[in-house]
Protein backbone atom coordinates (compact mmCIF):
# COMPACT_ATOMS: atom_id res chain seq x y z
CA UNK A 1 0.00 0.00 0.00
CA UNK A 2 3.07 2.07 0.60
CA UNK A 3 4.68 1.78 -2.63
CA UNK A 4 1.35 2.41 -4.39
CA UNK A 5 0.99 5.82 -2.41
CA UNK A 6 4.50 6.85 -3.13
CA UNK A 7 4.19 5.97 -7.19
CA UNK A 8 0.82 8.25 -7.13
CA UNK A 9 1.93 10.85 -5.03
CA UNK A 10 5.38 11.09 -7.50
CA UNK A 11 3.22 10.74 -10.87
CA UNK A 12 1.16 13.44 -9.58
CA UNK A 13 4.00 15.63 -9.22
CA UNK A 14 5.34 15.20 -12.47
CA UNK A 15 1.71 15.97 -13.88
CA UNK A 16 1.66 19.40 -12.46
CA UNK A 17 5.34 19.95 -12.84
CA UNK A 18 5.07 19.12 -16.50
CA UNK A 19 2.29 21.38 -16.89
CA UNK A 20 3.48 23.96 -15.38
CA UNK A 21 6.99 24.27 -17.77
CA UNK A 22 4.83 23.62 -20.75
CA UNK A 23 2.48 26.84 -19.70
CA UNK A 24 5.76 28.68 -18.98
CA UNK A 25 7.25 27.81 -22.32
CA UNK A 26 4.50 28.36 -24.58
CA UNK A 27 4.75 31.98 -24.23
CA UNK A 28 8.46 32.03 -25.60
CA UNK A 29 8.32 29.38 -28.19
CA UNK A 30 7.85 30.00 -32.27
CA UNK A 31 5.06 28.17 -33.39
CA UNK A 32 6.83 25.59 -35.08
CA UNK A 33 9.57 25.02 -32.63
CA UNK A 34 9.85 21.72 -31.19
CA UNK A 35 8.50 20.89 -27.54
CA UNK A 36 10.07 17.15 -27.27
CA UNK A 37 12.57 15.21 -27.23
CA UNK A 38 13.53 11.58 -28.16
CA UNK A 39 17.21 10.02 -27.71
CA UNK A 40 18.76 6.43 -27.63
CA UNK A 41 20.81 6.05 -24.95
CA UNK A 42 24.28 4.13 -24.88
CA UNK A 43 26.24 4.30 -21.10
CA UNK A 44 28.68 2.24 -19.12
CA UNK A 45 27.43 2.01 -15.30
CA UNK A 46 28.54 0.46 -12.49
CA UNK A 47 25.70 -1.58 -10.54
CA UNK A 48 28.01 -4.66 -9.57
CA UNK A 49 30.62 -5.31 -7.63
CA UNK A 50 33.02 -6.93 -10.36
CA UNK A 51 32.42 -4.92 -13.44
CA UNK A 52 30.62 -2.16 -15.09
CA UNK A 53 27.73 -2.86 -16.71
CA UNK A 54 26.99 -1.58 -20.57
CA UNK A 55 23.62 -0.36 -20.56
CA UNK A 56 21.26 0.94 -23.74
CA UNK A 57 17.77 2.53 -23.48
CA UNK A 58 16.10 5.81 -24.55
CA UNK A 59 14.87 8.92 -23.01
CA UNK A 60 12.24 11.08 -24.09
CA UNK A 61 11.10 14.74 -22.68
CA UNK A 62 10.12 17.98 -23.24
CA UNK A 63 12.17 20.99 -24.47
CA UNK A 64 12.96 24.25 -22.90
CA UNK A 65 15.71 25.72 -19.99
CA UNK A 66 13.91 23.10 -17.49
CA UNK A 67 13.14 19.35 -18.96
CA UNK A 68 11.15 16.75 -17.29
CA UNK A 69 11.24 13.08 -18.81
CA UNK A 70 11.51 9.71 -19.33
CA UNK A 71 14.22 7.53 -19.34
CA UNK A 72 14.79 3.66 -19.58
CA UNK A 73 17.91 1.82 -19.19
CA UNK A 74 18.58 -2.04 -19.51
CA UNK A 75 22.41 -3.05 -18.53
CA UNK A 76 24.09 -6.00 -19.34
CA UNK A 77 27.41 -6.77 -17.06
CA UNK A 78 30.88 -7.41 -18.36
CA UNK A 79 30.98 -10.84 -16.13
CA UNK A 80 28.70 -13.76 -15.71
CA UNK A 81 28.56 -13.56 -12.01
CA UNK A 82 27.47 -9.57 -11.56
CA UNK A 83 23.35 -8.28 -11.86
CA UNK A 84 21.61 -6.99 -15.10
CA UNK A 85 19.85 -4.28 -14.28
CA UNK A 86 16.41 -2.96 -15.97
CA UNK A 87 16.64 1.03 -14.74
CA UNK A 88 13.28 2.97 -15.19
CA UNK A 89 13.30 6.88 -14.20
CA UNK A 90 11.52 9.85 -14.15
CA UNK A 91 14.02 13.03 -14.75
CA UNK A 92 14.20 16.39 -13.69
CA UNK A 93 16.56 18.69 -16.28
CA UNK A 94 17.49 22.25 -15.90
CA UNK A 95 19.85 23.98 -18.51
CA UNK A 96 22.63 26.40 -16.84
CA UNK A 97 23.17 28.53 -19.69
CA UNK A 98 21.74 31.92 -20.66
CA UNK A 99 18.16 31.64 -20.50
CA UNK A 100 17.97 33.64 -23.93
CA UNK A 101 20.27 30.54 -25.47
CA UNK A 102 17.59 27.57 -24.78
CA UNK A 103 14.49 29.18 -24.98
CA UNK A 104 13.57 27.81 -28.04
CA UNK A 105 16.92 25.49 -28.85
CA UNK A 106 18.34 23.98 -25.46
CA UNK A 107 22.10 23.72 -25.77
CA UNK A 108 24.88 23.50 -23.19
CA UNK A 109 25.74 22.65 -19.69
CA UNK A 110 22.53 20.67 -17.81
CA UNK A 111 22.24 19.39 -14.40
CA UNK A 112 19.48 16.42 -13.87
CA UNK A 113 18.12 14.93 -10.83
CA UNK A 114 16.57 11.45 -11.64
CA UNK A 115 14.09 9.29 -9.78
CA UNK A 116 12.72 5.43 -10.40
CA UNK A 117 13.24 1.91 -9.56
CA UNK A 118 15.84 0.12 -10.28
CA UNK A 119 15.16 -4.40 -11.04
CA UNK A 120 18.29 -6.51 -10.62
CA UNK A 121 18.21 -10.01 -12.06
CA UNK A 122 21.53 -12.50 -11.74
CA UNK A 123 21.40 -16.12 -13.82
CA UNK A 124 17.94 -14.93 -15.16
CA UNK A 125 16.18 -14.34 -11.49
CA UNK A 126 15.02 -11.44 -9.87
CA UNK A 127 17.08 -10.40 -6.89
CA UNK A 128 16.57 -9.40 -3.69
CA UNK A 129 15.87 -6.90 -2.52
CA UNK A 130 14.57 -5.26 -5.82
CA UNK A 131 11.59 -8.05 -6.57
CA UNK A 132 9.07 -5.87 -6.36
CA UNK A 133 11.85 -2.66 -7.45
CA UNK A 134 14.67 -1.12 -5.55
CA UNK A 135 14.79 2.91 -5.25
CA UNK A 136 16.69 4.59 -8.07
CA UNK A 137 17.68 8.06 -7.75
CA UNK A 138 20.60 10.24 -8.95
CA UNK A 139 22.31 13.24 -10.15
CA UNK A 140 23.82 13.70 -14.05
CA UNK A 141 25.96 16.48 -15.35
CA UNK A 142 26.07 16.95 -19.27
CA UNK A 143 26.03 18.65 -21.96
CA UNK A 144 23.88 19.28 -25.15
CA UNK A 145 25.83 19.76 -28.83
CA UNK A 146 23.22 20.97 -31.12
CA UNK A 147 23.69 19.28 -34.57
CA UNK A 148 21.56 22.00 -36.52
CA UNK A 149 17.58 22.55 -35.53
CA UNK A 150 16.45 19.29 -35.11
CA UNK A 151 19.31 16.80 -33.47
CA UNK A 152 21.35 16.70 -30.97
CA UNK A 153 24.46 14.81 -29.06
CA UNK A 154 24.85 14.83 -25.57
CA UNK A 155 27.94 12.89 -23.43
CA UNK A 156 26.65 12.82 -19.28
CA UNK A 157 28.57 11.80 -16.31
CA UNK A 158 25.72 10.34 -13.60
CA UNK A 159 26.36 9.26 -9.93
CA UNK A 160 23.43 7.66 -7.21
CA UNK A 161 21.97 4.84 -5.75
CA UNK A 162 21.84 2.02 -6.53
CA UNK A 163 24.76 2.25 -8.87
CA UNK A 164 27.95 3.93 -8.19
CA UNK A 165 28.51 6.12 -10.94
CA UNK A 166 28.40 5.64 -14.92
CA UNK A 167 28.69 8.14 -18.00
CA UNK A 168 26.69 7.83 -21.42
CA UNK A 169 26.06 9.26 -25.03
CA UNK A 170 22.51 10.09 -25.94
CA UNK A 171 22.34 11.25 -29.65
CA UNK A 172 18.83 12.38 -30.80
CA UNK A 173 15.84 14.15 -32.24
CA UNK A 174 13.81 16.99 -31.39
CA UNK A 175 9.55 17.15 -32.45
Amino acid sequence: MRKIAIITVMLFSVGCLYEQVLYAQEDQREASSPIFFAAPVVETVWYGRVAPSIGFGVALGTEGKISIGLKTIYATPLTEDDLTTLEITLFFRFYLTAADTVTVYPRGLFAQITYGTAIFSRGGEISFPARGGAISIGVTAGWRFPLGSRFFVEPYIRAGYPYYGGAGLSAGGRF
